[in-house]
């Protein structure tokens, strides 16, 4: 074997489960097609504090605090939610990437950047890889295989692993734009407007702003909803400027497999998104520490069957099923309202009472946290009443069939 694991994908969750691995003495590989760690831009890089300390990042990553929120809903109600503790905090993205791409390169992982990874033929013993540069093509060999290339991962295909729930297709872009309140994002609702999603802006500062949208469905394109959100709210984006456009796709739902053979999925390849804001790097940094538990103890008993590495799969839905399931119900409601009951339940948060409950559970790492006490709010409830009700007479017509 050339190298106990290759891990091919170099982001986030790639260059931190290729850290706790190189860190336990295993020869690592990662494999990142991009000429640059962190290039292109595929995050907004708004993170929770949790986040920052989950990957020991250094205070200087943060370019801005925010504090809370205006949500726009689709008939111009507006909920505006603050908390001074941060809500949140915009980040240098890029850095943050070779950041962790460093400290696995300094734990001994090797890291090859313009390089493009497909897997060969498995055999007893491992897996053979093709690489591929501008320096020309080689074939490398491996006792396991991670894949952290992203929602479209090759990887997973090669496993056969079940494709996610929803892909929500974004249009996003860095731009100038003047910032009346830098602590605060805008967010906005409506099916005219983000079909399955929601657009933001989220202030870098009282100058420029990463500017975005977000779509589910077949068929629909991005930048027509983006275009279509600038020219709805032309008060927010009055002289605008793009300065870089940004973008990405992101993958929603809990995986029922990621493993397979002498394999390993983890970060968007696994599906480790949070299904309400799409965000992808607390739950990758999540998915990385189990992954590289699990394939550790594997490489170190020699046992990289699929039996064993789904050691993996049940770590992982220990640790957040629950959180996640909570939060795909409510998305689901979410999917089935009306502009109009947006409106109205945008009217109701707004009451000082709802306002502080929101601020005090709210939580983008754990959604559920502020999701149990929604179960108070009228108009919420009985969305999720009859979504129960309608889940359960769906489940008694197919076993009388």
């Amino acid at each position: 074997m050339n190298h106990d694991v290759i891990v091919i994908g170099g982001g986030p969750a790639g260059s931190e489960t290729a850290r706790l691995i190189a860190e336990k003495g295993y020869k690592v590989l990662v494999a990142e097609e991009h000429r640059k760690i962190g290039e292109p831009i595929q995050c907004a890089g708004l993170i929770s504090l949790r986040t920052l300390q989950t990957a020991v990042m250094p205070v200087g990553i943060i370019i801005n605090q925010i504090n809370g929120a205006f949500v726009h809903s689709p008939g111009g109600e507006v909920l505006t939610v603050r908390d001074q503790g941060g809500y949140a905090f915009v980040i240098d993205r890029s850095k943050f990437d070779r950041v962790l791409s460093e400290r696995a390169q300094s734990a001994g992982a090797e890291i090859l950047t313009g390089t493009k990874a497909a897997v060969g033929e498995f055999f007893s013993g491992g897996a053979s890889v093709k690489l591929k540069s501008r320096g020309g093509e080689s074939i490398t060999k491996t006792r396991l295989l991670i894949g952290a290339d992203g929602s479209k991962s090759h990887v997973a295909r090669r496993i056969k692993a079940p494709e996610a729930e929803d892909v929500i297709r974004m249009c996003a872009a860095e731009v100038e734009l003047k910032c009346l309140e830098k602590d605060m994002v805008h967010i906005f609702l409506g099916r005219e407007i983000a079909p399955g999603w929601f657009g933001w802006v989220i202030p870098v500062d009282k100058k420029y702003a990463r500017v975005g949208i977000g779509v589910s469905g077949k068929g629909k394109q991005p930048i027509s909803y983006f275009n279509r959100m600038v020219d709805t709210y032309p008060g927010i984006f009055k002289g605008m400027k793009i300065v870089r456009a940004t973008g990405g796709v992101v993958p929603i739902g809990l995986l029922p497999r990621m493993y397979g053979e002498r394999t390993l999925l983890v970060g968007d390849a696994a599906c480790q998104t949070k299904p309400i804001s799409g965000g992808g790097l607390y739950l990758g940094l999540l998915g990385a520490a189990l992954c590289a538990k699990v394939a550790t103890k594997a490489l170190s008993k020699g046992n990289l069957s699929p039996e064993f590495l789904s050691e993996y799969q049940w770590l992982w839905e220990r640790e957040v099923a629950d959180e996640i399931q909570i939060a795909l119900r409510h998305r689901n409601i979410f999917l089935t309202m009306s502009d109009k009951e947006m409106d109205q339940l945008i009217r109701f948060f707004s009451h000082p009472l709802w306002q502080s409950v929101i601020s005090r559970y709210g939580d983008i790492d754990y959604p559920s946290r502020l999701a149990g006490k929604l179960i108070f709010a009228r108009p919420w409830a009985e969305k999720f009443f009859m979504a129960g009700v309608k889940k359960i007479l769906n489940y008694c017509s197919a076993a009388r069939a």
